[in-house]
């Protein structure tokens, strides 16, 4: 029980760190949110497959960022509801890179397959 109490707080720190840190710190924030090697199992295929799913869910998320507004308030509302999964999508798409680059998989979709408007 204690073990599961200390990954809620873990989780809610995380949380909390992505919440109130600026954008400058996203990629950090991104790392705390994904676990390592994730992908390591995974072949060029796959990994090409997984990293164009990934591009466009974070398109999407900023896509409804961007919707919300751009007063402090819809900004603050759009940060709580879709911060935490922007930046562990991020995470996820850094970590296939990274698998990308140490498999040498070379058919890969561009990091601006799907144009992300990143006013964040």
């Amino acid at each position: 029980m204690q073990g599961r109490s200390s990954f809620c707080l873990f989780i809610c720190a995380a949380l909390a760190a992505a919440a109130l840190s600026g954008c400058a710190s996203d990629d950090s924030t991104a790392r705390l949110l994904v676990a390592p090697n994730k992908y390591v199992l995974y072949n060029c295929p796959e990994i090409s497959r997984e990293l164009l799913l990934k591009q466009t869910r974070q398109k999407e998320l900023r896509d409804l960022m961007n919707k919300d507004g751009s007063s402090a308030g819809a900004r603050m509302v759009s940060g709580f509801t879709y911060d935490p999964e922007y930046l562990s999508v991020r995470g996820e798409i850094n970590d296939l890179r990274a698998t990308a680059a140490d498999k040498n998989c070379t058919d890969l979709p561009a990091a601006d397959a799907v144009k992300i408007d990143e006013t964040h």
